[in-house]
C-alpha cells in the first residue's frame, strides 16, 4: 500500500514540475490537472504515462491527447545523487515530456496541434511535429516541425520537400468589410 502511495505522490509531484516549464503564460503556483483513463508508473523505466483522453489543465492553458509520457532523468545521472532511497521529484530530475496522438492545446486565443509534441526540459524547447499547425486568431502557421524554444521566446518552422512552411497574417484592420 505504501508502494502505490508513493507512486501517486510521485505522479502529482512530477506532473506539477514536468508541466510547470512548458505552459505559456502560466503561473508557478497553480496546479497542474491531468485526467485521463488510466495512468502507469514505471520505476524502472523511469516513466509516467498517461493514456487514453489525456486532458493537462494549468490556469488557461489546456492539452489533449491519447498518450503523455513523462520521462524521468536516470538514476544514474550526475543529477540523481542523493543518498535517499525513496526517488524524489524536482524540476531537474524531468528529461521530457511526450505528448502523442492527436495533440491539441490551447491557451487563450492561441491553440495548436500536431501528433507529437515534445518538451525537453533542460532545453526549455518544445518540438512539435506531424502535420503542426499554430493559430492566434486568424494568423497561423504550418510546417513539417515546429521548434519553440520558450527561454527565447523564439520559434523556428521547419519545412520539407513535401510539406513548405506555410503562414497567414491577418490585419486587425476590418474597416470596410
Amino acid at each position: 500500500m505504501k508502494k502505490i502511495v508513493l507512486a501517486l505522490l510521485i505522479v502529482v509531484l512530477c506532473a506539477t514540475c514536468a508541466m510547470a516549464a512548458p505552459l505559456p503564460g502560466a503561473d508557478d503556483n497553480l496546479p497542474v490537472d491531468v485526467t485521463a483513463d488510466n495512468m502507469v508508473y514505471n520505476a524502472d523505466k523511469n516513466t509516467v504515462v498517461f493514456q487514453g483522453r489525456v486532458e493537462a489543465v494549468r490556469g488557461e492553458f489546456r492539452m489533449w491527447s491519447e498518450l503523455l509520457t513523462l520521462y524521468l532523468k536516470s538514476t544514474n545521472d550526475a543529477a540523481k545523487e542523493k543518498t535517499s532511497a525513496a526517488p524524489s521529484m524536482e524540476g531537474s530530475d524531468l528529461d521530457r515530456i511526450v505528448a502523442e496522438k492527436n495533440v491539441r492545446f490551447q491557451n487563450g486565443t492561441q491553440t495548436g496541434s500536431a501528433q507529437k509534441a515534445t518538451y525537453y526540459s533542460a532545453k526549455s524547447l518544445l518540438v512539435l511535429e506531424g502535420n503542426p499547425i499554430l493559430h492566434d486568431g486568424d494568423n497561423s502557421i504550418k510546417g513539417n516541425v515546429i521548434r519553440y524554444y520558450v527561454n527565447e521566446n523564439r520559434s523556428v518552422v521547419e519545412g520539407s520537400p513535401k510539406q513548405r512552411v506555410h503562414a497567414v497574417f491577418s490585419s486587425n484592420d476590418k474597416k470596410g468589410k
